[in-house]
């Protein structure tokens, strides 16, 4: 909106609100009209089931939203590895405990397929405008919101992997000049995975285990988004599409794995057991060269907006304007769950669920969400890029959020078919089995032999449909992106 009213001046980008508003109540931005809607149920509360390492921005603002509508606003913290079997169990027992879910967008269709979600199309229509939705990038609108011709949740983050990189370590005169004569090439954010690899040796080995070159997540849950990276990076689809028979197994899933087995090698010990909260750890303590993880990293080595609200699960930054940022070789950028808030099936209150998720990611709440110090949230609307504030909110913000804004172009998707949640989980346990030292070719194998038995469970034809889907949403990312 900020962009328009610079362009063709406030009354003009009013009265094209107002056209653009057909069927909206009242001209006005998108939380002012959520406020509006959300008074209508005064004293309703609705329960939100949200990872629990995400809660802090929504513990923050939901004290602003009861206090404008009269609504109240209950969390209940539920761990990553467990939030698709509550959701699941609380549907199946019909409790309507849950009025909305924080979601991966890619387990949309498990929760569609099992009615578990409720369309929000009708609400959109009535509720919000055509700049509501346009504001959200493409590339994140088209992946995360859509799916078997319906709207299934609102986009509440922007999870995009890119390189993050000690730019006082890669500038060092001295380590410059080693690594020259060492590889015959200038050290610089790495274009291939190859180029990682010696960097990430040559730090390791320079630093005595000081520093380690890089490192990544390798434990239970979030290891598949690190396979993904590399393997769809390389080209690598899940599925031949006309048989469906699983291709994890084949050369490109092989090298994928092989290469995430090498980095343990000049990563630091126990890497290959880390969750999120470990590899930030290490890089915040300085104890790190690159590693390629979710958005808030960048945030959270600079202590961006306060250190006062810092993460309390985290240490301070030791690494504070040292951090620099790249696209990671390909170019590529998968698009690591981010997640959606989906309205339940099951919930007595749609209606003002709808309208808190209308206002939580809304432009203007959103972007004090995406950039409150402690909070998980990431860019994923054109305003999130070009905010003035976010821009200036640390010296090198504004290379972080173009840096972001261009791996929207290559962003590669998580297994958002019929049964993908199954998918995903056989292809990290595969991960986490090879980073414990069981046999590459075996456990991919093992993988493929369980992403077959899911597909006949689900039924092949069935899959097949929606996996033709999924191959013409990656179709329209690049179409829209690039």
């Amino acid at each position: 909106m900020s962009s328009m009213i610079r362009k063709i001046g406030f009354l003009g980008a009013m009265a094209m609100f107002l056209l653009m508003s057909f069927g909206v109540a009242w001209a006005a931005s998108q939380s002012e009209r959520a406020i509006e809607l959300g008074k209508k149920y005064k004293g309703t509360t609705l329960t939100l089931l949200y990872e629990g390492i995400q809660a802090g921005a929504i513990k923050t603002y939901a004290p602003n939203w009861e206090k404008v509508t009269g609504m109240k606003i209950k969390v209940v913290e539920t761990p990553f590895e467990e939030l698709v079997q509550k959701a699941i169990t609380e549907h199946q027992a019909g409790t309507g405990a849950f009025d909305i879910m924080l979601t991966g967008y890619q387990w949309v269709p498990d929760y569609v397929a099992a009615g578990m979600l409720e369309p929000i199309d009708k609400y959109i229509d009535k509720h919000m405008t055509k700049e509501d939705l346009e504001d959200i990038t493409p590339g994140h609108r088209i992946s995360m919101m859509y799916y078997d011709g319906k709207t299934w949740g609102m986009p509440a983050d922007g999870d995009l992997f890119i390189l993050y990189y000690r730019k006082d370590l890669f500038d060092d005169p001295q380590n410059k000049q080693a690594f020259l004569d060492q590889y015959g090439h200038e050290l610089a954010p790495p274009k291939t995975w190859d180029e990682y690899n010696q960097i990430g040796q040559f730090f390791t080995d320079r630093y005595k285990g000081q520093i380690y070159g890089a490192a990544g997540q390798r434990g239970p849950g979030q290891a598949f988004f690190y396979f993904a990276q590399v393997y769809q990076g390389w080209g690598g689809q899940w599925f031949d599409p006309d048989s469906m028979k699983p291709l994890i197994n084949g050369e490109l899933g092989v090298k994928a794995l092989e290469q995430l087995k090498k980095e343990l090698a000049f990563g630091p010990p126990g890497m290959e057991k880390w969750g999120a909260v470990e590899l930030w750890s290490a890089f915040l303590e300085g104890k790190v060269g690159m590693l390629y993880s979710f958005p808030p990293i960048g945030r959270f080595s600079e202590a961006a907006g306060g250190e006062d609200i810092y993460p309390t699960w985290l240490p301070m930054t030791k690494i504070k304007g040292k951090v620099d940022y790249a696209l990671l070789p390909g170019p590529s950028a998968h698009l690591a769950t981010p997640w959606i808030w989906g309205i339940s099936s099951n919930s007595k209150h749609k209606d003002a669920a709808f309208a808190f998720e209308m206002w939580f990611t809304s432009p203007e709440v959103s972007i004090q969400v995406c950039t409150q110090p402690n909070s998980l949230i990431d860019p994923h609307r054109f305003s999130h890029y070009e905010s003035e504030h976010y821009q200036n909110l640390w010296p090198n913000a504004k290379n972080y959020l173009a840096v972001l804004r261009e791996a929207n172009k290559y962003a590669t998707m998580d297994i958002k078919v019929l049964g993908g949640t199954e998918y995903q989980d056989a292809v990290d346990r595969a991960v986490t089995a090879v980073m414990g030292g069981a046999d590459i070719q075996k456990a991919l194998d093992e993988a493929a032999q369980k992403m077959e038995d899911i597909t006949n469970r689900f039924g092949r034809e069935n899959v097949k449909k929606s996996y033709a889907a999924y191959l013409q949403l990656q179709e329209d990312l690049k179409r829209v992106t690039r």
